[in-house]
Formats: C-alpha cells, structure tokens, sequence
C-alpha cells in the first residue's frame, strides 16, 4: 500500500467522521498531526496506522548505480 491509498482511506474516515477534527479527537491524535498527514508534510505514524488496521514496514532495496563494495 502506498501514501495516496493510505490519505485515500483517511479522507473517507474524515468524511464519515464530519471533519478531520472529530476524526482527530476519537483518534486521539492532533487536528493539526492529521492535517499533515492528509497534506502529505508528514508521514503517517504508529497512532494512524494502527487505526486504519495496518502494521507499517520498512523496506531497504540495493540501488542499481550503487558502485561494488
């Protein structure tokens, strides 16, 4: 899953919500945290994915022009 799917699926929780700040409030998170997310300043952290039932990954690739070492 990617950024966009993930602010995709927060902007439908906010709209079923009212508005990000209710979605915040039962969350428990800031208006101003979500805000950032949904503008994408920031990433989203372990207080969002757990709500939206997700476990965040992170995945290190070799680059193809990374000389031999």
């Amino acid at each position: 899953m990617d950024a966009n799917e993930i602010i995709e699926r927060i902007e439908k929780l906010v709209a079923e919500a009212g508005s990000q700040k209710a979605l915040a409030d039962k969350w428990g998170i800031s208006p101003q945290y979500l805000c950032d997310v949904l503008a994408g300043r920031r990433d989203p952290g372990n207080s969002i994915v757990k709500h939206l039932g997700l476990k965040r990954v992170v995945a290190w690739k070799a680059r193809l022009d990374a000389p031999d070492r």
